[in-house]
């Protein structure tokens, strides 16, 4: 057991060595944390792998090498909660073998006589939750294409076998103990969606497991096993991005809007005397009621947080003002309503999702204030348009 660990200890030493020299070369493509949350389907992969076991029991030494060495099974469904920790359920299987010195039944005394050393074969059955920390991913950073990844594990599981043959009194010796496990899940990436595994561990489990008592209280079972694994969509994690503090731009909005009403009562004014000058030159009589006079209006823009649609009370007011002031006025304009995300950001597929949503909040608060106007809407998605510098600018619904 000792030379196992010292194996392992070696292995996550030389992967982080060389996952490190990967990452400097590539660091354009390489993101550190903090990650935004997935969703619970998000980076979920499923394996199965054949390998050996190899059981270490009290008398298992004196038996060759080759002859202890096993077939094993296993198969399995993970999910990443984030680049460096994930965690696996599995089940661990087929055969163990070994020596004893003791006729249980578990031994097969036919395969040498009833002398001693006696043979013992029994199946093999593992079932185990493993905690994973990826360390290439903790160490060097993210990184959706790097080749080799390895993740250090710890599980803990039942795990029961059955003998192969019945003994004397014509019935199958059978055992179930608790097993901890501690190992190495090394992935090759050969495919976006799939990667090459080599699972190598060692389970402890109590002496009593394979029938026969003494010496230490511990045994082991050490396994390797070469597999397939799938990556499920989604299958890539995105980076973080602080929340933006709106109140800023909430504050300018008030600002303008005030501007904005001060100048549509100024332009009713001069609106009026500009009229009134006409139909003096034309012999006309106009009658402007209650000093009505259209507003030419400006663009005006909805700004929002990272991954939100939905609006304040501040800017469902903001967008009430803009209709009963400036869109009112203007029933014959056609004005258009375009809704954006950040391209720096998120996939184009959440982009699109997320621009529309956006555009659909206004277009809501819009209908609400009642009134016929010509609308013509439009969702760019992820798109840095209006900035190219500042990409929180281009989280908006912009009327124009």
């Amino acid at each position: 057991m000792k030379k196992f660990f010292l194996t392992v200890a070696i292995c996550v030493v030389a992967a982080a060595s060389v996952n490190a020299q990967v990452v400097k070369g590539a660091e354009a493509q390489t993101l550190r944390g903090p990650y935004e949350t997935n969703r619970l389907f998000d980076n979920v992969f499923i394996g199965a792998a054949g390998g050996v076991n190899l059981y270490m029991g009290e008398y298992d030494q004196k038996m060759d090498f080759s002859k202890r060495l096993a077939p094993a099974v296993q198969g399995y469904i993970g999910k990443w909660i984030t680049p460096s920790v994930g965690i696996r359920l599995g089940y661990y299987g087929i055969e163990a073998k070994g020596y004893a010195n003791v006729i249980n039944g578990y031994t097969i005394p036919e395969a040498n006589g009833l002398g001693l050393p006696l043979t013992q074969k029994f199946h093999q059955n593992y079932v185990r939750g493993d905690l994973m920390w990826n360390i290439s991913n903790a160490i060097g950073g993210y990184r959706a294409d790097r080749f080799w990844d390895i993740a250090p594990y710890l599980g803990a599981g039942v795990m029961w076998n059955k003998a192969t043959k019945k003994d004397a009194l014509g019935n199958y010796a059978k055992n179930t103990e608790l097993a901890v496990t501690a190992g190495i899940y090394n992935m090759f990436r050969i495919a976006k969606a799939l990667d090459v595994t080599l699972d190598v561990n060692l389970s402890v489990v109590n002496q009593r497991y394979d029938g026969q008592v003494g010496g230490h209280r511990r045994e082991g079972m050490a396994s390797a096993a070469l597999g397939l694994a799938y990556q499920f969509k989604n299958r890539e994690f995105s980076r973080a991005h602080a929340p933006v503090d709106v109140t800023p731009y909430n504050n300018k909005i008030k600002d303008l809007n005030k501007l904005l009403n001060d100048a549509n009562e100024l332009n009713k004014k001069l609106q009026a005397d500009l009229d009134a000058e006409k139909a003096k030159d034309k012999g006309e009589k106009v009658i402007i009621k209650d000093g009505e006079t259209k507003v030419v209006p400006s663009p005006f823009a909805v700004y929002f947080p990272l991954g939100k649609s939905t609006l304040t009370p501040a800017q469902k007011n903001s967008i009430k003002y803009f209709v009963e002031t400036a869109m009112a006025s203007n029933k014959d304009r056609t004005f258009e309503i375009v809704g954006a995300a950040d391209s720096a950001t998120g996939s184009a597929k959440t982009n699109e999702k997320l621009g529309q949503a956006r555009l659909d909040a206004v277009l809501g608060i819009i209908k609400s204030c009642g009134g016929n106007y010509k609308i013509a809407d439009k969702n760019l998605g992820g798109t840095d348009e209006f900035s190219k510098t500042d990409k929180t600018l281009n989280r908006v619904v912009v009327i124009r």
